[in-house]
């Protein structure tokens, strides 16, 4: 079971930047810029305390533990390979990211990230393979909208 849900990821994720900004952050600074309520956003801000994600008391300013900092550094690596792969090899539109992420069990999503890094990291040129699939994604894709064009008008 996944540590941190998708809804307190990003709680972490906006306090990340704020105290990226401003060394530090208040409720009322994560509630603004997600635009969530006070009471919401102080729930979250709790939680992320008991896990020992974020230091935290309550009226006074949120800091980052070393353990949040690093999962919220690894969850911005993890969606930027996830929208790279998306964008560059299957063609989509990066939104899909979160989604995906959300999706896998923890340990699928570590072996894709893990295989999506290596092949971006990786001191081959791109494989031929990339081009071909993109090729064929954009030949099926045309193939299904024909197809569908072709079934609306009968």
């Amino acid at each position: 079971m996944k540590e941190l849900t998708k809804s307190l990821g990003n709680y972490l994720l906006a306090i990340y930047e704020l105290v990226e900004e401003n060394n530090a952050a208040r409720v009322r600074d994560v509630s603004q810029k997600m635009n969530i309520g006070a009471a919401s956003t102080s729930e979250a801000v709790k939680l992320l305390a008991k896990k020992e994600y974020i230091n935290y008391r309550p009226y006074g300013l949120i800091t980052l533990t070393s353990k949040g900092s690093l999962a919220a550094r690894k969850k911005i690596e993890r969606h930027k390979t996830i929208e790279n792969f998306l964008t560059s090899v299957l063609l989509l539109d990066k939104n899909y990211a979160d989604e995906l992420e959300y999706s896998m069990p923890d340990e699928v999503l570590e072996k894709f990230v893990g295989y999506l890094t290596f092949m971006q990291n990786c001191s081959c040129k791109e494989p031929k393979w990339i081009k071909s699939f993109q090729h064929y994604i954009k030949a099926v894709s045309y193939t299904h909208l024909r197809a569908h064009e072709t079934l609306m008008n009968l």
